[in-house]
This record gives C-alpha cells, structure tokens and sequence, in this order.
C-alpha cells in the first residue's frame, strides 16, 4: 500500500542545493524530470503569445478578464484580472482528473498585485471554472460554494493572511491559522498535498524555492475519492482593482489510488 509520501512534497532546486532532502527524495525528484510511468501531472510556465490549450477560465465584473497571458514578463506569467467592481473576479481551472486517494499535489507562483480589499484561492475544487464564485463563500465562518474544495485562501474581509482551508462533502475543517502574510507584487510559492482519507499538507516556499512554512499532515480537509480540479480565483473586495499574476503551475499524482 503506498503512503501520503510516495510523492515528491517539494519539488524545489533550492531544496536539493541545499542538502535539505533525503536521497529517495532525490530520487523521486529526478523521476519528476520525465514524469515516469507511474505518475502523471501539468506543468505550465506560461510562455508563447496565447494560453495553452485545456484551462478554463472565467471573469465577471466590469473590467474583469479571463486568464491570459501577461506580455513580456520574464520567464513566462498569466494574469487574472478581477476588474474593477466590488465582487468581480477571475479564475482558472483545468479538469476533474485529481484525487486525494492519488496523491495529488499542486504547487504555484503567484503574486497579488495588492493586500486589501482582496481574497484569493489556491489549491483543488470539485467544480470547474464558470461554477462557483469562489470555492470559498465566508472564511471567517467558514462556508463554502463548493462541495469539496482544499487549498490556501486569503480573504483580507476576514484577515491578511494564508490560511489552509477544506470541505469534505458539504463538511467544513477546521482552518489552519498558518499566519503568513503575503507581501503585494512579489512571488511566492504556494503548495497543496493530499493524501488518503481527505488528509492535506500546506506547504510555502519564498519565490527562489526555499521553505518558510509546511504543515503536519491535517485529517478530512476534503473527500478522498471526488474528483477535483487545479484552481487558482482572485476577486476583489471593494472597486478596487485586484490581480494575480501566475507564473508557474505545477500539478502531479501518481497513477493509482494509495487504498
């Protein structure tokens, strides 16, 4: 029976360099270079003049827009731009194709272009773009609009910080009060690993790949067999503009169920 470390958590160069990784972690970090039998995933860096095919994305709100390519930044970015009224927004998700059961991982750099007025999602949904205004409704209470969501939300009506949230069939976790705070227009990356019966680890990385943050494995944040998708949401909490910039996505599981 595999286990919720039978995937690479952290998949970062500066981990490697820095001798901060087992040599089976090695290992399975080489094997990533070829995404090898056994294991399936997405990487995207964003480059080239238009998005790559099999994303969805959704604006709403004057001024929003979907997904796209942001010109000229280097290495390669996508923005969703929330507009400018108080609730606009602007997500992207790709398929249904993940679960907990495989050992679903996501990992994203992202800047928000300010803190305020802002709330931001990252990590797996249960609905695909064009679904649900945010997989989160209230952070503070919390509610949710999707049925199974897990990943790192920020939501600047309830505080400033990432926080690990889940909902495992209509079930709310408790929040993980991580207390990170992010610093406006400048990356950072944000991790999410899951693993049989619902179970997540959060993880947080500076924007050169170096940990800052990762959680004890935390029990029932989402339902281990729902198919979920990758999601990235930002939307704004007054008029005032709100942007994510994306400048990686990186999404794997393994092949087969861990149970």
């Amino acid at each position: 029976m595999a286990n919720a470390e039978s995937v690479v958590l952290i998949p970062s160069y500066e981990r490697i360099r820095s001798g901060g990784a087992s040599p089976r972690s090695i290992q399975e970090f080489l094997a990533m270079g070829f995404m090898p039998i056994g294991l399936n995933g997405w990487d995207d860096h964003f480059q080239g003049d238009t998005l790559h095919g099999g994303y969805q994305s959704t604006a709403s709100g004057a001024a929003s827009v979907a997904a796209a390519i942001s010109t000229g930044a280097v290495g390669g970015a996508i923005l969703l731009d929330a507009g400018t009224d108080n609730g606009g927004r602007s997500d992207l998700s790709l398929g249904l194709h993940y679960t907990a059961q495989r050992n679903a991982v996501i990992w994203a750099r992202v800047q928000l272009s300010a803190i305020g007025s802002v709330k931001c999602e990252i990590g797996f949904t249960d609905v695909i773009s064009g679904t649900d205004a945010g997989a989160v409704n209230v952070k503070a209470t919390p509610t949710f609009n999707a049925n199974d969501f897990v990943g790192w939300v920020i939501d600047t009506t309830n505080n400033a910080n990432w926080e690990g949230m889940g909902v495992a069939a209509t079930v709310a976790a408790t929040t993980l009060a991580a207390g990170i705070s992010h610093t406006a227009a400048t990356y950072e990356w944000m991790g999410v690993a899951l693993a049989e019966d619902g179970k997540a680890k959060f993880m947080r990385l500076t924007a050169n790949g170096r940990k800052t943050y990762e959680s004890a494995w935390q029990n029932a944040f989402v339902t281990e067999d729902t198919l979920l998708t990758p999601w990235v949401f930002v939307q704004n909490r007054s008029a005032a503009n709100r942007t994510c910039l994306i400048d990686r996505l990186l999404v794997y599981q393994r092949d087969y169920a861990s149970n």
